[in-house]
């Protein structure tokens, strides 16, 4: 699946440059917009709904209904629903919610006819290394303490390996700094635009900087090895 290289008019007036928020900010805002897309909504609407949210614990945008489940530190836990049918449960850095308007730019503008051709969800049997935009369904196994590691980039960042497993096999997928602290074992998430690599031998699923994780809060059970 593409993603829509576009971003809104008005520009951010302070703060880094454009297309250089974090990675963290951007799987957020990422996951505003496709969100939007599929229930037609303007995501800044949204990205307004949530900030609502944040101070007053519930909104509305739309038909979708917006809760804050709990505020830890520097992020919130939202849950979005849409005729109480759970759409997704994700985490936003209060940094974002204190300052919408800055952040409104940097949402990128996803086509809802493009939303629509996302990629089937693949069993962990099927992966295979180059693969990207891949969606997996499964659960949360193992989920090692974090290590600070100097990245290719030159700054320092905290990862954890974690083991995903379904009914057809386990991959490790690398997480990183807020990645690491909004999940936990047992959760069943849904994991989209991801890519396969290879790290010593063994495949690993990667989450590129348009991919996301979201924890499945409608799922009750899912059959694992």
């Amino acid at each position: 699946m593409k993603t829509i290289v576009k971003y809104y008019d008005k520009e951010p007036t302070r703060g880094r440059p454009r297309n250089h928020q974090s990675y963290a900010t951007m799987s957020v805002l990422s996951s505003i917009a496709r969100i939007s897309a599929k229930h037609n909504l303007d995501p800044r609407l949204l990205l307004d709904a949530l900030a609502k949210a944040w101070a007053y614990e519930e909104s509305q945008c739309g038909k979708l209904e917006v809760k804050c489940r709990k505020i830890d530190h520097d992020l919130a836990t939202f849950l979005i629903t849409c005729n109480d049918k759970v759409v997704c449960q994700f985490f936003i850095n209060i940094d974002i919610l204190q300052k919408p308007e800055f952040f409104k730019p940097y949402i990128p503008i996803i086509s809802p006819s493009i939303q629509d051709t996302v990629s089937p969800s693949k069993n962990i049997g099927e992966l295979k290394a180059k693969m990207r935009g891949v969606t997996i369904h499964a659960r949360i196994v193992e989920a090692p303490p974090r290590k600070l590691v100097n990245t290719r980039y030159g700054w320092e960042a905290y990862v954890s390996n974690v083991l995903l497993a379904d009914k057809t096999g386990t991959i490790r997928l690398s997480l990183w700094n807020n990645q690491i602290n909004n999940v936990a074992v047992g959760d069943i998430v849904n994991i989209e635009k991801a890519s396969v690599d290879t790290f010593y031998g063994e495949l690993q699923l990667r989450i590129g900087r348009s991919g996301t994780i979201t924890i499945d809060t409608s799922a009750r059970e899912l059959a694992t090895v």
